[in-house]
């Protein structure tokens, strides 16, 4: 049986996103695979009459294309409304759903401070972590007990940038700062001690460091900064309805940015297929340079102080669109991976 779904049933969840995310994406083998690239979720346009309709949610279906054609047979078009059946694990009953549909042209994404090098190729980091393996945890209020040894610091990359490297070693890296942060050293050496699969992800490594040297080289204010909570699940659905905008920190520079899409799962070529990708766009075109240029990965995406999750990719050649894989994904498979019982973001590096 088919109803209609009913205000007030919290329309919004990820599960539900993936799933009309599985639907859409066979629909489109059906259709038109060679042209339709990908499918996610863009905040509802406001140039548009909205769906008088129970069954409507409060996000656009937008379909990635290479480029937009002018004749389209009817069985292979992108209807403006499309209607997808779920069933619901609480009634068992099948909900119908409406999506306002969008068609964006989009371009070839590529994978793209305080910079952090290995070998010859490089990324960035904004983001210093803390994590311990012991209960319960312990408290860090005072300096004093930042240093306790239980807890272990370091900053966190992209995983892509290793993949040349062997997982079964332990890869090094540098960390050198681009601002000037005090009177410590330029640079911090560290070691890779989980990053994910390249491909398939989390696109996240973890480096290791000393908080000593995280101090003395500026990196981290001071051992005893509060910890800052990433985005929670009722922000981002919040912000896949409505959009929001915010700031991009990496490699000592920051740029503004506003929300595009919501991907549940989006391919990458070379990067394997990832889970919650966000699109975004820079607010203002430079003058010169690229805002998510090459060496810009491992940068922080962050909304109203909120850090979302670390920029993997850009669409070249302009580089003014680029990706961030949410931190609801990738720090929960780095705090498994390590077995800690707490893995805390303490800073974003500027």
């Amino acid at each position: 049986m088919t109803v209609p779904s009913q205000t007030g049933s919290k329309p919004l969840s990820f599960d539900r996103l993936r799933r009309l995310h599985a639907t859409l994406s066979r629909r489109v083998a059906q259709r038109d695979v060679d042209n339709i690239l990908q499918v996610g979720f863009a905040p509802q346009r406001t140039d548009r009459t909205a769906i008088n309709s129970l069954q409507s949610l409060p996000v656009t279906a937008q379909f990635d294309v290479q480029r937009k054609l002018q004749r389209v047979p009817s069985e292979r078009k992108v209807a403006p409304v499309e209607s997808v059946r779920l069933l619901d694990r609480r009634s068992h009953c099948y909900l119908q759903f409406d999506l306002q549909t969008d068609v964006l042209t989009t371009g070839n994404i590529v994978p793209t401070g305080v910079r952090v090098e290995s070998g010859e190729d490089y990324a960035t980091t904004s983001v210093v972590v803390r994590w311990t393996k012991v209960v319960p945890v312990p408290v860090i209020d005072t300096i004093d007990q930042a240093q306790d040894p239980r807890w272990r610091w370091g900053v966190l990359c992209v995983a892509h940038l290793f993949a040349k490297h062997s997982t079964a070693t332990t890869a090094q890296a540098r960390v050198e700062r681009q601002n000037t942060c005090g009177v410590g050293p330029e640079s911090v050496r560290g070691s890779i001690i989980a990053r994910g699969r390249v491909p398939g992800g989390p696109d996240i490594s973890l480096i290791e460091t000393g908080l000593d040297r995280l101090w003395l080289s500026g990196l981290l204010p001071r051992p005893n900064t509060p910890v800052l909570l990433p985005a929670s699940e009722p922000q981002l659905l919040d912000w896949i309805s409505k959009g929001t905008d915010g700031t991009f920190l990496g490699d000592g520079l920051t740029q503004t940015w506003r929300w595009q899409t919501f991907y549940p799962e989006l391919q990458i070529d070379s990067l394997g297929r990832l889970r919650h990708i966000v699109r975004y766009q820079a607010s203002e075109i430079l003058s010169s340079g690229y805002p998510f240029g090459p060496g810009s990965s491992g940068g922080v995406l962050v909304a109203g102080g909120i850090p979302i999750g670390l920029q993997i990719a850009a669409i070249s050649p302009d580089f003014q669109v680029a990706f961030a894989q949410s931190f609801d994904v990738s720090l929960r498979w780095l705090q498994n991976r390590l077995r800690a019982t707490a893995l805390h973001i303490v800073h974003l590096i500027i």
